[in-house]
């Protein structure tokens, strides 16, 4: 449907940008393309800030349907804008899509499609389609709305400007889950930063799409096997939520639907998954390996969602060290241990001090002390340097080696001293 607007509305709605868009529809002409309209979430939180009289957000991307040629329409826009700097940065020819960057702006171009999945979760078959068709594909009807650059029309075929008027998130489908479980996360993302609320029949279909697991892969199967809509794409929305949105309130609100079971279910059901993150942040860390720091099988779970291999190996010496240190032997052992014999300990096991910062906000029995070595003890250093001893005749060697740990420890020493009699 083309929605009725007010045209006071409208003629705000098409002032921002107006130059570039005014430019866009003169390359689509001379690039013959039949159609053109912007889509998604520039769109979106445009029609957002106007409805809800809220200031203008920052502008990173603009997203454009056309129906016609991607890569003739980029060309032309090169072509045609030749004032301001246009790089194309990247050409998908599987999605019929290309992004170029016009000054500081993304620019999103894609081919108007038709999508359907072989099975649930794996990436869509695409076929060419109209924008009408193209925004029955879309996650929620906030953002199935177009609008036209050459009518100024806007095309809402789901209803999606009374979503944003209602602040309601929807989905399009009864399907949407099932075929892309990332759309859990953006719903999150969505509702959390835009502050929509879900509706009960989006929650229902969440629940009972994650109850009934209709993937035919689960986390017993090797994570290689994984579809790309619980690896890598669950992995990118991971990495977003985390970058871009107050991250707290969306892992509440993921805990709250019972979604992190698309990871695990011993991420699921962590009581201190959000301190563990927020300590996690504080010493440096990736969010997403503190995240799954504490999965059943935290090594399998990265291989799914692709993480770095430094993450992996962070992962893997945390299991080692949360097993040399949590034994009872072990335990009793220290149990009258300082500064130096700690410092020792830690640095004869060459393990990466991120590990140690990774077994810390995660926990560990002796999390107390391995916090003390890693923000006090491992930065305390010989009060001579090399250059220092070397002056005073020592030579270069093993003894020299030796002598500075003698100095260090000393040090180590004087720090504890100090500090119990601070």
């Amino acid at each position: 449907m083309k929605e009725a607007i007010p045209k006071g509305f409208m003629n705000e709605l098409l002032n921002i940008q107006k130059d570039l868009l005014n430019e866009l529809t003169i390359a689509a002409d001379k690039a013959c393309t039949k159609r053109i309209a912007v889509v998604g979430g520039f769109l979106r939180d445009s029609i957002i800030n106007l409805i809800h009289a809220q200031p203008p957000s920052k502008i990173e991307d603009i997203d454009i349907v056309i129906e016609g040629s991607e890569l003739n329409l980029a060309e032309k826009i090169r072509e045609c804008i030749d004032h301001r700097e246009v790089l194309i940065s990247r050409i998908n020819h599987s999605y019929m899509t290309i992004e170029l960057h016009v000054d500081n702006l993304r620019i999103d171009i894609a081919r108007a499609r038709l999508e359907s999945y072989p099975s649930p979760a794996e990436n869509p078959k695409v076929v060419n389609s109209s924008i009408e068709e193209d925004l029955c594909r879309r996650d929620f009807t906030i953002n199935s709305i177009a609008l036209d650059i050459r009518t100024n029309e806007l095309i809402d075929p789901y209803r999606g400007m009374d979503a944003i008027k209602n602040r309601n998130l929807e989905f399009i489908k009864e399907s949407s889950v099932e075929e892309d479980p990332t759309r859990i996360i953006r719903a999150a993302r969505y509702a959390t930063r835009l502050n929509f609320k879900l509706s009960s029949k989006c929650i229902h279909q969440i629940q009972t799409t994650l109850l009934l697991w209709p993937w035919e892969w689960s986390p017993n199967n090797a994570p290689e096997l994984a579809p790309p809509a619980l690896a890598t794409r669950l992995g990118m929305e991971l990495e977003l939520l985390f970058k871009k949105e107050k991250w707290a309130p969306c892992i509440q609100v993921l805990k709250k639907w019972g979604a992190l079971v698309l990871l695990d279910d011993d991420i699921q059901n962590n009581p201190l998954l959000i301190r563990q993150i927020c300590w996690g942040l504080r010493l440096g860390l990736n969010p997403i390996t503190v995240l799954i720091a504490r999965a059943s099988n935290p090594i399998s779970l990265a291989v799914r969602l692709q993480l770095p291999e430094k993450e992996k190996s962070l992962l893997k010496e945390r299991h080692s060290i949360i097993n040399a240190y949590s034994s009872i032997d072990f335990l009793q052992k220290v149990q009258n241990w300082g500064a130096l014999e700690w410092s020792e300990e830690i640095e004869s096991s060459h393990w990466q001090p991120e590990a140690i910062a990774l077994t810390i906000c995660t926990g560990s029995p002796v999390w107390k002390e391995l916090l003390r070595w890693w923000g006090r003890w491992r930065l305390i250093r010989s009060n001579q340097t090399a250059k220092d001893l070397i002056k005073n005749g020592w030579k270069e060697g093993p003894e020299l080696g030796q002598e500075l740990k003698r100095l260090r420890n000393i040090e180590i020493k004087k720090s504890e001293y100090k500090n119990i009699s601070n």
